[in-house]
């Protein structure tokens, strides 16, 4: 059996046993040890900025509070248009006149049948090639949305 190796492998570790980790006491006796033999020197950092940015003092001077402060500025509205409920009752109403379920309707324009739910919900945001198809499918002229008015800029 000479071709077999039996040393011992150490997968993934050092071949030398760990050093057990020094508690802060003994780092602490250490370096009082260290500094009576005048081997360490201690400095004391004067000024130190911590967390601070370098272009200002307080929140609003670093990156995130100035990023803050934008979205606070911010004027711009974000509301968006919405189908209405007139709009679905029409729709619905279309639908359920030519017998169709909102699958079957989904199915005949290309679109899933959570376009035609929300539509009729009023909660869809009109999108006029949508509604085209939809009353190509259904026959029907079906009102259109409102449009949302548009806010004149102050300056």
């Amino acid at each position: 059996m000479n071709h077999q190796d039996w040393s011992t492998v150490n997968v993934g570790r050092n071949a030398k046993p760990y050093a057990k980790p020094k508690t802060e006491a003994e780092k602490k006796a250490e370096l009082n040890a260290m500094k009576k033999q005048g081997l360490v020197a201690t400095e004391a950092k004067a000024f130190a900025s911590g967390n601070k940015s370098t272009t200002g003092i307080g929140p609003m001077a670093t990156s995130a509070g100035a990023k803050a402060r934008k979205i606070e500025e911010e004027t711009e509205s974000f509301n968006v248009q919405r189908a209405g409920l007139g709009f679905g009752k029409a729709l619905m109403k279309a639908r359920t006149e030519k017998k169709k379920t909102q699958k079957e309707l989904a199915t005949a324009i290309n679109e899933k049948p959570s376009v035609i739910q929300e539509y009729e919900s009023g909660k869809a945001v009109p999108n006029p090639q949508i509604i085209g198809k939809l009353e190509r499918a259904l026959g029907a002229k079906l009102p259109r949305p409102p449009k949302a008015p548009k806010k004149k800029p102050d300056a």
